[in-house]
């Protein structure tokens, strides 16, 4: 019997939630759950940079990798494939000269169901319109790929309180874009992610996200996930 699409994303969603729920202490050391394409499989594509990498941590320790590592009741629900790039952002290239848009072009299927951009202060001291130019044209090209996907935009973080104006003008360039494009827009400098807690969540250089700064981000963004695939 073949699953619907909308039976397959809301059974990974649902997955995806209990196993985020059931999460151990970070200190409990888990197994990799490989898995391999079956019909059955939601697939998310991160896009992004440093922030996704594992950069100040290690690849291992970044946040979509300790993703794959949640427990996972339905086998397969759901895979995730990580493409950030150090440096990069929708006009930054990153240090192996991608962009965003390069990013989905490298990784985005027709058969992907949840595209998620992180960031990205690598942006910061462009032409807030050019910016806003490039993130729509990114989000375009996604969109192209494919068409049934849902996209979600995450705008950078910043390690104070009060974010410059630069950064400013990146979030809201990145927010404008998102907007035209009917993609739901998640602003973590609004939202506070960080408030108070950047001693212990950021790392020596108070940019890149500590071990316990990935674990946060882990439960954070797969929250978000997982409500874009039961949606």
């Amino acid at each position: 019997m073949e699953l619907s699409s909308l039976t397959i994303k809301t059974a990974a969603g649902a997955a995806l939630l209990v196993g985020l729920s059931a999460c151990a202490p970070a200190e409990v050391q888990r197994q990799p759950v490989y898995r391999t394409a079956s019909t059955d499989t939601a697939k998310v594509v991160v896009i992004g940079d440093s922030l996704s990498t594992g950069l100040g941590t290690s690849p291992e320790q970044a946040w979509p990798e300790l993703l794959k590592l949640v427990p996972n009741p339905q086998k397969d629900a759901v895979a995730i494939t990580n493409v950030a790039e150090n440096g990069s952002g929708y006009l930054a290239t990153g240090v192996e000269g991608g962009t965003f848009r390069m990013e989905v072009q490298a990784a985005v299927t027709p058969s992907t169901d949840v595209i998620l951009f992180f960031g990205s202060d690598n942006d910061v001291g462009t032409d807030p319109e050019e910016l806003k130019a490039a993130a729509a044209a990114t989000f375009d090209a996604a969109s192209s790929i494919a068409p049934r996907a849902s996209l979600i935009a995450i705008g950078p973080l910043a390690g104070s309180e009060w974010p410059d104006q630069m950064l400013a003008d990146v979030r809201r360039s990145d927010a404008s874009a998102a907007h035209d494009k009917g993609v739901k827009f998640i602003d973590p400098i609004a939202e506070h992610w960080l408030r108070g807690r950047t001693d212990v969540l950021l790392g020596p250089d108070g940019e890149h996200p500590s071990a316990k700064g990935q674990r946060f981000l882990r439960d954070k963004i797969g929250q978000i996930l997982s409500t874009a695939l039961s949606g």
